[in-house]
């Protein structure tokens, strides 16, 4: 018989009480995925907390421009400190271990920071452009939450839902219309951002070829990471298939990957960054002060 309170998929009693899909990996195959997400994680909260404190300690860095390699620090963190550690043991695990209210406000993190953090790689904007791309980006991340909060994801396939899920699974459904409409949003919107970006830096490439390589390598990861998280995203619904959890799981952890490499990149392209990251984790800037310190032409050994 088909009951509508029972899952359809098989279901196990694992870690004392959580009711979750049966997980296939070894103790030695989980240890190993485990260390690789605890140095993902690690590497992502350290690189962006020295992206902001770079902007906010040194005049040098404290440009328009920059204000918005500071949202995408701030959400790149986020990332980092909100998404990544609870996803990496449900990863590891195949198990949701934090309650069923914390599993939507997860899902709310982890999609809104993602594409938010996306969001923030325009470059060289006007003023009334940066308070505009600001404002969307982060009342996107409020709007979202009160979507997932709220259920509107799920509204109308309820029963599919509990069929097709284990209780403690924590996965993430969408019915077809919320389907469209994230698409459009984090989707669509993000794509045409990234074309922009793109025909600016193509615009700048003669004159400014070296300064602008960090732009161009990250608008081409968080194309990349955007289009794999989404696509797989959108098609469920739109498509009416289900795709493999370790798909999923790519697709989830391409995406956060992309927070850990931004500061990465801005290390390794940008020798103002570059320096000033050498100056705070050197602990120079704790025995003088650094704060108007020329930082592209800083050779390290003074001002």
């Amino acid at each position: 018989l088909h009951n509508e309170s029972f899952p359809s998929v098989l279901c196990v009693v694992t870690f004392a009480t959580f009711n979750c899909t049966p997980s296939q990996m070894t103790n030695v195959e989980r240890a190993l995925l485990m260390g690789a997400f605890t140095i993902a994680v690690a590497t992502t909260i350290t690189g962006n907390m020295l992206t902001i404190s770079s902007i906010l300690y040194f005049r040098q860095l404290q440009t328009r421009t920059n204000v918005l390699a500071l949202s995408l620090a701030l959400a790149d963190l986020l990332v980092g400190l909100l998404v990544m550690p609870f996803a990496s043991t449900r990863t590891a695990y195949g198990c949701w271990f934090y309650g069923r209210t914390f599993c939507k406000v997860h899902t709310w993190f982890d999609y809104t920071l993602c594409t938010s953090s996306i969001l923030n790689l325009a470059r060289r904007v006007t003023g009334a452009t940066l308070v505009a791309m600001l404002v969307l980006c982060w009342s996107g991340v409020v709007a979202y939450g009160l979507a997932y909060l709220l259920e509107w994801n799920i509204a109308g396939i309820e029963d599919s839902v509990q069929q097709t899920t284990c209780p403690d699974n924590c996965p993430v459904f969408m019915n077809v219309q919320f389907a469209l409409t994230n698409t459009l949003c984090a989707y669509v919107t993000p794509m045409l951002l990234m074309l922009a970006a793109y025909a600016n830096v193509y615009a700048m490439a003669r004159a400014q070829a070296r300064k602008i390589s960090i732009a161009m390598l990250q608008a081409r990861s968080a194309d990349a990471a955007v289009r794999s998280r989404w696509s797989v995203a959108a098609s469920e619904p739109l498509l009416g298939y289900a795709s493999d959890p370790v798909v999923w799981e790519v697709a989830n952890w391409f995406t956060y990957i992309n927070s850990t490499m931004n500061p990465i990149l801005f290390a390794a392209f940008n020798r103002s960054f570059r320096n000033a990251f050498y100056l705070i984790v050197s602990g120079k800037i704790m025995r003088g002060s650094y704060r108007g310190t020329d930082l592209f032409s800083f050779n390290g050994s003074g001002k």
